[in-house]
């Protein structure tokens, strides 16, 4: 069987822990434009249909503070499902509230956060959240890598279970490259933001000058939409009814972007990139990809994992 559908199918892990069919609440989409997340988020989507989930609600991470605080009490079959990725810790603390806030007042719900990678830069940050996880009495964490693992296992929860990142479930729905889709030699995507890689050991061929991040691929018109859904969420939030359809508008937004990025990578024969979704929207796509660790080891965590082994798949050693 082909590498990309076993990890697909490991994604049915989830399935153990949320039945088919069960009723969940589905907080923390992204609403910016981070490509990667939007993966995450279509492919989640795509997770829901096939094992008919039925979401009574969204909200975004614009929003899901604001729902949780006003919201009391959820009825005790609903599971309350946070969104994957790889914000589990202390660099991006705004997420990381959130799940908090939600397994501090819904204990009589199960709580369960898709796919994550973990990572604290202070061991303080680590036990004092830790300690707030544990409280709840049925909380389940998926995680990306092994080393995830081990630290959701010790300070946060007895319910951890290694899974691909819900993006995988798009295997078999984003087209596929063909030789007449290339037009352009390799694409070298590059972070640029916290997680960002020093590049200096591969030398004069890792020119700055050609390298891409998910903002360059993005355009204005997409953030001036994008501005314009927060907009419409900070008035949602002013006046009862929910005014502003801002779900369904963005999804159908970022179902055209998704599709445009896919056409763009494959115009490229290759991509080399330090970006994890990058990587496996290349595996998605089966294009050639070689993957540049980001700053903390989550790319590589992720390579050996699951991507290992993917056709057109490497592992840049720096």
């Amino acid at each position: 069987m082909e590498r990309m559908q076993v990890l697909k199918d490991n994604l049915s892990v989830i399935e153990k822990v949320v039945p088919r069919g069960s009723e969940i609440i589905y907080l923390d989409y992204p609403l910016h434009l981070n490509v990667g997340d939007l993966l995450i988020l279509k492919g989640a989507e795509q997770f829901f249909k096939e094992n008919d989930y039925k979401v009574i609600t969204r909200h975004s991470d614009h929003t899901s503070m604001n729902f949780v605080e006003k919201t009391d009490s959820i009825p005790e079959h609903v599971v309350i499902v946070l969104h994957g990725g790889g914000n589990f810790g202390d660099l991006y603390p705004a997420h990381q509230r959130l799940r908090e806030a939600v397994v501090k007042k819904y204990r009589n719900n199960q709580v369960v956060i898709l796919p994550q990678t973990v990572h604290f830069k202070d061991k303080a940050n680590l036990l004092k959240s830790g300690a707030i996880f544990k409280q709840h009495p049925n909380l389940t964490i998926f995680c990306r890598d092994t080393n995830s693992e081990a630290i959701l296992k010790e300070h946060f929860c007895d319910n951890v279970f290694l899974c691909p990142d819900m993006a995988q479930s798009l295997w078999n729905v984003f087209p596929q490259q063909k030789s007449g889709d290339i037009k352009q030699k390799a694409m070298w995507m590059i972070r640029r933001d916290i997680e960002k890689t020093d590049l200096s050991a591969l030398g004069a061929e890792a020119d700055p000058n050609n390298f891409v991040d998910w903002h360059d691929i993005c355009t204005d018109a997409d953030r001036r939409f994008m501005k314009f859904m927060h907009l419409f969420e900070k008035l949602n939030r002013k006046i009862p009814g929910n005014l502003f359809p801002t779900n369904t508008m963005w999804y159908q937004y970022t179902d055209k972007l998704v599709d445009r990025v896919n056409q763009r990578f494959m115009s490229h024969d290759s991509v080399i990139t330090s970006r994890m979704h990058g990587h496996i929207l290349c595996c998605l796509l089966k294009m050639n990809t070689q993957l540049i660790d980001n700053s903390y080891g989550k790319n590589s965590g992720y390579y050996e994992s699951w991507t290992k082994g993917v056709p057109g798949c490497e592992l840049v050693k720096l």
